[in-house]
Formats: structure tokens, sequence, C-alpha cells
């Protein structure tokens, strides 16, 4: 599946080196004749499941007294009437609904690795849900209706925030930017600027595509843990063997922890450990079961040359040559050692995500590579669709 090209009439090269990481732009018709990738009352019942995170935020009185209220969500919940703005917020809607994963794929000109989810808010007139800012990029499309951004000052840990015991509102805004996005429009917004958006319209529906990047500390200490789990309890830090001063840490103590550490700073500890961590899902309740398949059935499938092979919503691929020359497919946080016959079709599937089936016959041609297919499948991370 390709990525874009273009956003509207900005190649996507301009906005990586103008725009990605450093600064908001409003694309205008970014995405002309966009289709709803979800009918209103489809993300509603959506919101009812147990395994997907949602939130209901009702704009009654002053921010302070804002409701919020996470899902599952009832239909009452739908039915009851308000005198208020209201939003429904859904998240990771891509581990559900095929169009919206394909949607999202799209903006894979971004590394995979950095993808968190695509989220998608229902608005009545007046809904928002404050002034805040976030530790990821965003891109925010105008799904069906219209809303009003600003954006604002860059924040950071020590901005302060409002008084309220479920949302982290910036106690001060500053407006340096205003835009109001049509369905089709895109603003997007680099980790820690301030934002906030208003609806002007009912039926007011953004799509939220969001892009993380662990933090500092969430690399060291998961580096830590990942290592900590490969050596054994036997290995033991030695003390000096020359006479020093009892409560002295000495150079030798200090060498020869770094010595310790940096034994393990290998490019393939580090590719290994990274490949897992950023392939974990998102949503662990979310059902990947699929009918075991055997070799037979898969012949019979690439043979029939018929549909497509795709990679089940939400499961996050990767892989990486870093280690011994071979390849490693990471997928929702396993590492799959691929043999070299396998590595065509591994690279397909984690940069495509759709593949013909008919494209098959060569791909997955050899005993490995068939192999590698089937524990995919059999896993549930990559199934056949007719469609």
């Amino acid at each position: 599946m390709p990525h874009l090209s273009h956003l509207g009439a900005m190649p996507v090269e301009e906005f990586l080196r103008d725009y990605w990481q450093q600064k908001p732009v409003c694309i205008r018709n970014a995405f002309a004749n966009l289709e709803p990738l979800l009918a209103a009352d489809e993300l509603a019942g959506l919101s009812l499941e147990s395994e997907v995170e949602s939130r209901l935020v009702e704009n009654d009185g002053d921010i302070a007294n804002w409701r919020v209220q996470h899902g599952p969500m009832q239909e009452q919940d739908f039915a009851k009437p308000r005198a208020y703005p209201w939003t429904l917020l859904v998240q990771g809607v891509d581990h559900f609904v095929p169009a919206a994963f394909d949607f999202a794929a799209g903006f894979r000109f971004i590394p995979a690795w950095r993808f968190d989810d695509l989220m998608i808010s229902y608005a009545t007139k007046g809904a928002g849900v404050g002034a805040h800012y976030d530790r990821y990029d965003v891109f925010l499309i105008q799904g069906e209706g219209r809303r009003r951004w600003q954006t604002g000052q860059v924040c950071n840990s020590q901005s302060e925030l409002a008084t309220h015991n479920q949302l982290s509102l910036l106690q001060d805004f500053v407006t340096e930017q205003e835009f109001d996005l049509e369905p089709g429009d895109l603003l997007y917004i680099p980790s820690l600027v301030a934002h906030k958006g208003v609806a002007l319209s009912d039926n007011c529906v953004t799509y939220s595509i969001g892009f993380r990047a662990p933090s500092y500390s969430e690399v060291l200490g998961g580096f830590a843990d990942f290592i900590g789990q490969q050596l054994s309890a036997d290995q033991r830090l030695h003390s000096s063997p020359e006479p020093q001063p009892a409560a002295e840490i000495s150079a030798y103590d200090i060498a020869s922890l770094r010595t310790i550490i940096s034994q393990q700073l290998s490019d393939e500890n580090l590719a290994q450990w990274f490949g897992c961590m950023t392939t974990e899902p998102k949503n662990s309740a979310l059902d990947l079961s699929e009918e075991a398949m055997d070799t037979t059935e898969l012949a019979t499938i690439i043979k029939d040359a018929y549909g497509v092979l795709r990679v089940s919503e939400g499961v996050r691929l990767a892989y990486t040559w870093q280690g011994d020359g071979g390849m490693t497919l990471f997928a929702q946080g396993e590492a799959i050692a691929c043999p070299p016959e396998a590595a065509d079709l591994a690279m397909a599937l984690a940069n495509e995500l759709v593949l013909e089936v008919a494209d098959l016959a060569s791909l997955a041609s050899t005993e490995a590579s068939q192999a590698v297919l089937l524990v995919l499948h059999n896993q549930g991370w990559i199934y056949f669709d007719d469609e």
C-alpha cells in the first residue's frame, strides 16, 4: 500500500523539510472528496465495546465543571437530552475498521515505529476538550462539519495546568494562529505545541493521526529491562583486588561498571530490543484469532490467486538486518528469525501492509517463506480477504 506523495498540493518532501517536528501548518484541501471513514452511529456503536478505548466529554458550565466519562459507553449515554455541547472520542479506530487502517497507512512517509493510532472525535456545535498539549505529533484532518483550531505556545512539563481531576488543560493559553477547518483540510501540530479546537457545527468529525516517540527514560529503562532478562543472575560485579579505603567507590569499580554496560550496547541488542518495543500491541484486548491454516490450504489459496493478503488491523510489523547478517521480523512485540528465502515476503508485508494474492506465487515460493507466512497467519497477524 503506497504512502502519500503529497498532502494536497504540498509534496511530502517539502512538509518533512519545513514543518515536521518544527512548526504547525494548515494544508487546505489536503484530501479532496474525503469520504467518511465511519458513520456517526457506527462510531457510537464502537464505543460500546469493552476492548475499545473511548471518552465522552460534556462541556457543561465552566471548564472546572466539565465532565469526562470513560467507556465502554452505554446506549443511553447517547439518548439522554443535553442542553450543552459534548464530544465523543474513540481511540485506535484503525484497530477495528479497515478503511481507517488504510487511511492511516497513507502517512507512512513517517517511520512506522512512530505511529500511535487514529482517533475519531464526534462533536456537537461548541464542543471541545480545552487548551492542552500532547507529547506526540498529530495530523488533524477534518472529516465532516467545521472546527476552529487555535495553536499557541510551546509547552513543557513545567507548564501550569488548570484545576481539573480528569482533563490536563493549560492554565494559560496564548493564541498564535487560528484556522477554521473544512472537510478535507489538514492541520499538523508538532509535539508540545499548545492547541485548542472548538466545533463550529453539529456533526463535527475530526480524524487525529498521532505519531509517538519514546522518552529518554523509556528508552534507557526499557533497554535495561530487556538486557536484564538476557543475563544470568550468576554474573556478578567484582571489586578491585588492590587495597583501598572501605567506603571508597574506586576508579576500578567505575571502570568495571562501564565495561559491563558497554558490552551490552551492541547494534544487535539495540535493534532486537527496539524492534520488540516499537511493535508491542497498543491494545492488548484486540481479538486477533484466526482459523489455523496448513500448507495444503495455503497452496490452494496461492494457486487460485484471488483476493488480497492484509496485515491485520492494529498489528505492528517491523524488521531489521542488524545482527549476524540475517533478518529479524518483529510482530506485536515478538521477534521472528527470517531465513533469507523469506526476506522478500517479510519486507513486502511490513512495508506495504496489503499484497495481492497473485503476487504470493513469487514471494512465497519457498518452504521457508511459506512457513513464515503460516506463522503470521495462524497468530492472526495477517489474513486473506476476498475484497
